[in-house]
């Protein structure tokens, strides 16, 4: 500064810059079932009142199998200085599998059908080959010969990775067997009768 009728001094002063109110955003946490879409993710905010937006990623996808996977939240479009980020938590669970022993008729003495498992709620156009172990269909009464009647079908021992497993038993109906008009035939002074 100048001044004609002025003797200039100076005195310097300070600036003190402090650390914005504190923000804490919070990813928040979710759980799925295996083959399902990922929930749209959203957060918690404390403290100051948030400018902006975070971003929200999860490297998770529908094919992903089970277990945790971090639900990451970042800056995105947030103009907050003093900001802290904190982290969720995608659980993704074991998906419902239905295996069905089936229904089956057969006649008196005719050989055992071939029973085959009926699968309900693979994901991911998946089928029985995901499985580590494949299900045993059994029945512990019924033989060629049992009598008519119906006789339980039991599934079970099924293993996959991903999928929690239920059974649904089955029945076998045994029917009577078709006897056949009796066929007389006069053959010279023989009679023959057959079946």
């Amino acid at each position: 500064a100048e001044a004609q009728n002025y003797d200039i001094s100076y005195q310097s002063g300070t600036l003190t810059v402090t650390k914005t109110d504190a923000v804490i955003i919070t990813a928040k946490s979710y759980s799925r079932s295996y083959g399902d879409n990922n929930p749209t993710f959203d957060y918690e905010v404390q403290g100051a009142q948030l400018d902006g937006v975070p971003e929200i990623t999860c490297e998770a996808t529908k094919n992903s199998p089970v277990g945790t996977y971090t639900i990451v939240v970042k800056q995105g479009t947030v103009k907050n200085y003093n900001v802290t980020f904190a982290n969720g938590t995608l659980t993704v669970t074991k998906a419902p599998l239905t295996i069905s022993a089936g229904n089956y008729t057969k006649k008196q003495g005719d050989p055992m059908p071939t029973f085959k498992a009926v699968y309900n709620g693979f994901k991911n156009n998946e089928n029985e080959e995901v499985l580590m172990k494949k299900p045993v269909i059994t029945t512990t009464t019924a033989t060629e010969s049992s009598a008519p009647g119906s006789y339980s079908v039991t599934v079970s021992g099924a293993e996959a990775q991903n999928y929690d497993i239920s059974y649904q038993p089955g029945t076998l109906t045994v029917t009577e067997a078709e006897v056949s008009d009796p066929v007389i035939t006069l053959n010279g002074n023989e009679l023959s009768i057959s079946c």
